[in-house]
């Protein structure tokens, strides 16, 4: 696991990996840029996580094939419930697809808007992620659960 500075082809990449998707899955998905590589000035992992929120879950069966055949890896729900996960290892990239309403697209977008809207929580974050970097270079759970106290906290105040 390795940390980096925020990198500005971030941007670039979500962009490229959301029209490949798009252009091979079809309509009935709606892609947003999500999590720490989204926020100007976060540092992060060099993953790129997209939210795609359909309308039902259930069309995701019909429509995973196009997604693997990307390269995308079907994960199914991957621990959080309600969820249809697929990773992809070469441009690394996580696609989180949740039904229109559900709370983690809200949750997701949320941290998104508030981050962005606060230098403060960033320069916040950057210090927890580094100390905990530095702390569990090799461990990611350990650097995850770590930093979960700052997202509760977070998602307390939206």
């Amino acid at each position: 696991m390795y940390l980096y500075k925020h990198k500005t082809e971030w941007a670039h990449d979500y962009m490229l990996a959301r029209d490949s998707i798009v252009s091979s899955y079809g309509a009935g998905l709606e892609l947003q840029h999500i999590g720490s590589t989204a926020i100007d000035g976060l540092n992060a992992k060099d993953c790129i996580d997209i939210l795609g929120v359909v309308p039902s879950l259930s069309i995701i069966s019909e429509k995973k094939k196009s997604l693997i055949d990307l390269g995308y890896e079907y994960r199914g729900a991957y621990g959080i419930e309600g969820r249809e996960y697929f990773s992809k290892l070469h441009r690394k990239v996580h696609l989180h697809i949740f039904e229109s309403g559900d709370f983690n697209v809200i949750k997701h977008l949320n941290f998104v808007k508030v981050m962005r809207a606060n230098p403060r929580l960033i320069d916040e974050l950057n210090i927890i992620k580094q100390r905990l970097h530095n702390k569990f270079p090799s461990d990611k759970e350990a650097y995850q659960i770590g930093k979960k106290y700052f997202y509760d906290k977070l998602h307390e105040m939206i």
